[in-house]
C-alpha cells in the first residue's frame, strides 16, 4: 500500500506546485501592469462582450482563411441566427434570393461590441426584406484576401445567391497581415500566419479559450510569453508568431512585388468574376473610416467623433490616407466599385471607434448601400 500513499502525496505536491506557479504567474502579470486572471472554468466567469474569450469574438486557426469564428454555437447576435461562419437575419422569406455580405469587423454579425449588435448588414436585411434575404459572412480582421477565398469556397453552395457585397478598405493596410517588405514578394496572397505554417510546418494556435487557458490562465500567459508561439492578447489578424523573419536574400527572377493597393484590386476583380460565374452581381464598397482626408477628418469640435479622431496615432492617419489615395482611383476605374468613403462622416456621434460606426452610423450606412443597390439592380 506504500506505493498508493506515495502516489497520493506526489499528486498533492504537484497540485500545490501548480497552484503556486499559477499564483506566481498572476502576480508577475500584475507587476508588469496586466490584470490577474481568474480561471473561468472554476469560477464560471461570463466574459465581457468585448473580451477575446467571448464566443462571439474568439477565433480559431483556418488553413484557407487564416482564422474563423470559434463560437461553438454560443454566440447569440442581436436579431440574427448563427449558422457556422455566417449570421442569418430572419427578417424575410427563405424563398427570396440571397444578398451575401463580406468584410471584416465592420461587417461582422458576430461582433456585438462595436455597435451594440446593430451592424449595417442587420439594417440592410430590414431595408431589403421584400426583395432579398441577407446572409452575413463578415469576420473580424478579414481583408479582400479572406473575402476572395471564402467566396471561392462557398459561392457555389448557396442555393439562391444573387448579390455579393464586399465592404472593405481599412484592413488592406500594409503590414496588417505581415511585414509588407516581405509580403509583397514572398506571400502577397497569404497572411503571415499561413506563410509561417507552410514554411516551418508548424501549427499556429489562435484559440484563446483552450482548456489550459480556462483552468490556469496565468500559467498559460507565462507559457505564451516564453514560447513565442501565439498570444491570446494579440488582436486576430495581426502577427501572432513573434519571431523575426529573415529578409529575402535575393529578389525573384520571375515573381513581381505586389503592394497593398494592387493586391486589393486583384482580389476584388477575382471576386467579381467568381460572382459572375455563379450568375450573381458583385459590388464592392470602399468603406468610410476616421482620419481620411476631407469630411472624415472634420468632426464638430468637442464631440464624441472629435475626441476619437484626436486620439488617433499620427502614423496611422498618414498610412490610412496613403492607402486610400491608391485605392480610390482604382475603385473609380471599376464599374462594380463604389467609393463611399466620404459618406457617413463624423457629424458628432457616428463612430464607436476610428474604424467602426455606432448603431446610428450603421443605420445610415445601410441606407447608402441600399440606395446604390436599388439603382444598380433596377429596383427603383
Amino acid at each position: 500500500m506504500n506505493w498508493i500513499k506515495i502516489t497520493i502525496i506526489n499528486v498533492v505536491v504537484l497540485f500545490f506546485f501548480i497552484i503556486i506557479l499559477e499564483i506566481s504567474a498572476g502576480i508577475g502579470r500584475i507587476i508588469i501592469g496586466k490584470d490577474y486572471r481568474l480561471p473561468p472554468a472554476l469560477f464560471n466567469i461570463d466574459f465581457d462582450i468585448g473580451s477575446p474569450h467571448h464566443p462571439c469574438i474568439e477565433m480559431k486557426t483556418d488553413t484557407l482563411l487564416d482564422h474563423t469564428p470559434n463560437h461553438e454555437g454560443k454566440c447569440k447576435p442581436l436579431g440574427g441566427v448563427v449558422d457556422g461562419e455566417y449570421v442569418l437575419y430572419p427578417t424575410s422569406s427563405n424563398e427570396l434570393p440571397i444578398i451575401l455580405t463580406l468584410g471584416g469587423s465592420t461587417t461582422s454579425g458576430f461582433y456585438q461590441h462595436t455597435s451594440a449588435g446593430e451592424t449595417y448588414p442587420k439594417a440592410l436585411a430590414f431595408l431589403a426584406k421584400d426583395h432579398f434575404r441577407v446572409i452575413n459572412g463578415g469576420v473580424g480582421a478579414y481583408s479582400s484576401l479572406q473575402e476572395f477565398y471564402k467566396l471561392a469556397r462557398d459561392a457555389s453552395r448557396f442555393k439562391k445567391l444573387k448579390v455579393v457585397i464586399s465592404y472593405n478598405g481599412s484592413n488592406e493596410l500594409p503590414n496588417y497581415h505581415g511585414p509588407e517588405y516581405l509580403r509583397g514578394y514572398d506571400y502577397p496572397f497569404l497572411t503571415e500566419n499561413q506563410f509561417q505554417m507552410n514554411e516551418k510546418q508548424i501549427w499556429i494556435e489562435q484559440r484563446v479559450n483552450n482548456i489550459l487557458n480556462r483552468l490556469f490562465p496565468n500559467i498559460y500567459s507565462l507559457f505564451v510569453y516564453f514560447s513565442n508561439d501565439t498570444s491570446s492578447e494579440s488582436p486576430v489578424g495581426k502577427t501572432v508568431l513573434q519571431q523575426e523573419i529573415e529578409k529575402p536574400k535575393t529578389k525573384s527572377n520571375f515573381f513581381k512585388a505586389i503592394g497593398a493597393a494592387e493586391r486589393w484590386e486583384i482580389n476584388i476583380k477575382r471576386m467579381q468574376k467568381l460572382a459572375e460565374l455563379e450568375g450573381s452581381k458583385y459590388f464592392v464598397f470602399l468603406q468610410p473610416t476616421l482620419g481620411l482626408e476631407g469630411v472624415q477628418s472634420d468632426p464638430p469640435k468637442n464631440t464624441n467623433d472629435y475626441n476619437i479622431l484626436n486620439k488617433l496615432n499620427k502614423q496611422y492617419i498618414k498610412d490610412i490616407r496613403k492607402l486610400y489615395t491608391e485605392l480610390k482611383p482604382r475603385c473609380e476605374s471599376l464599374s462594380f466599385c463604389f467609393d463611399i468613403s466620404d459618406e457617413v462622416g463624423p457629424t458628432g456621434n457616428m463612430y464607436n471607434d476610428p474604424r467602426h460606426h455606432n448603431a446610428e452610423g450603421n443605420r445610415i450606412l445601410a441606407n447608402v448601400i441600399w440606395d446604390i443597390l436599388k439603382k444598380e439592380l433596377n429596383l427603383l
